[in-house]
């Protein structure tokens, strides 16, 4: 399927499509500081590991973290994006505790991927690297087989979770900067050993054209759904596609990553960037 731009910048897109990934300029250290200081005005506490504003259960609360978010990145998302419409955000948090580490996975399917790619947005409003939890993604996983993804669907990298961490390149940003990225894309992260909040926005994002899909597991096939961004960011999607039409119903032959398939793909490439980043300590 090739792939349908959303970046102005032809680089940007070149990138997204080979790698999975592209870092762009997003946000102005006005813009940065207005968003961190609003999520610390509606934020007196936090809890440790990690928090989800779209997770809270106050949908109001939701949408009026969401209004902002959009608000302030009404200028970045014009000037970076074209063909493209932006879904629900969230401000994430990773506080310092031992329930911050995220698994490696691959995002949900939104979109019919036979047709169309779907991205987040993951936006930094602090420095982030190693130390404080940032994202950690396996280049061009985007690419290794294709699967469907959502509610009750096993990951199809389940059986080498604990290998897999041993592939993953950490991407260290500054505040402000904007990774923008395949849902196919494996990524994880670590805990936050700081004593400061790692703070960040993410943002969804389809091509224009595209309608949303909601894809649900039931032994051993998979429902599709027609579905809205308002489904996703209104509802607890996790209970299910309650009140939502089921388009049809097929056999779930998503294909499962192995070790050799890991070996063959990411253990030279791993041991050339080992080498190269050497140089630089």
């Amino acid at each position: 399927m090739p792939y349908k731009d959303i970046f102005v910048d032809t680089a940007h897109n070149i990138a997204l499509a080979q790698h999975g990934y592209a870092i762009v300029p997003f946000l102005t250290n006005t813009e940065t500081q207005q968003l961190t200081s609003f999520f610390y005005e509606n934020h007196q506490e936090l809890p440790d590991g990690m928090y989800a504003s779209s997770h809270a259960r106050d949908f109001s609360f939701r949408k009026k973290m969401n209004e902002e978010i959009k608000s302030v990145c009404a200028r970045a998302m014009e000037n970076t994006f074209l063909n493209a419409t932006p879904l629900g955000s969230t401000f994430m948090v990773k506080s310092k505790g031992e329930n911050g580490s995220l698994h490696p996975h691959q995002d949900w399917s939104i979109v019919d991927e036979k047709k169309f790619n779907s991205y987040n947005i993951w936006l930094p409003l602090v420095d982030v690297n190693e130390q404080n939890g940032t994202l950690l993604i396996l280049p061009n996983s985007h690419e290794l087989f294709d699967n469907i993804r959502g509610l009750n669907i096993p990951s199809s990298f389940a059986q080498v979770e604990k290998e897999v961490w041993q592939y993953l390149i950490p991407i260290n940003m500054k505040a402000g900067e904007a990774l923008v990225y395949d849902h196919r894309l494996l990524h994880a992260s670590g805990i936050n050993k700081t004593t400061q909040p790692r703070l960040v926005v993410v943002y969804g994002v389809i091509p224009t054209e595209a309608t949303m899909r909601y894809y649900y597991g039931k032994e051993n096939t998979i429902e599709e759904y027609e579905c809205t961004a308002d489904f996703y960011f209104n509802e607890t999607i996790t209970q299910g596609p309650t009140g939502l039409k089921m388009l049809q119903s097929i056999a779930n032959n998503n294909p499962v990553a192995t070790q050799t398939l890991l070996n063959s793909k990411y253990a030279t490439s791993k041991t050339l960037l080992q080498t190269l980043l050497s140089f630089f300590k």
